[in-house]
């Protein structure tokens, strides 16, 4: 499985912004529901969370992210499911709520 794994960073890593590996929380709400899991990478311009609910792929979605250490939660107000596969889909991140985006390039930078 470590290879796959891999495989798979190394395919992450050639979309052209790097993607950086993390396990924060999240929940998220749309107009199919809502659900908890986990954010395991992240970029400026979207991330993968794995999660026992799927949303369908183009479903609109907000977005809690709950980073470590006691930091605020980043908000993100719009995300769209684009891809799914098994129990992860990945999102692009289309709006923030207020300083969200400057949080999240604080923590991306560190």
């Amino acid at each position: 499985m470590a290879t796959s794994e891999n495989d798979e960073k190394n395919v992450l890593q050639s979309r052209g912004r790097p993607r950086v590996p993390v396990d924060y929380p999240v929940s998220f709400t749309g107009d199919d529901g809502s659900g908890h899991g986990t954010v395991t990478n992240l970029t400026l311009a979207g991330g993968e969370i794995k999660s026992n609910i799927q949303p369908p792929i183009g479903a609109r979605l907000s977005l809690h992210v709950q980073p470590p250490s006691a930091r605020p939660s980043i908000v993100i107000a719009l995300a769209i499911v684009r891809w799914k596969e098994g129990d992860r889909c990945g999102l692009e991140f289309v709006r923030f709520e207020g300083d969200a985006k400057e949080q999240l390039k604080d923590m991306l930078n560190q």
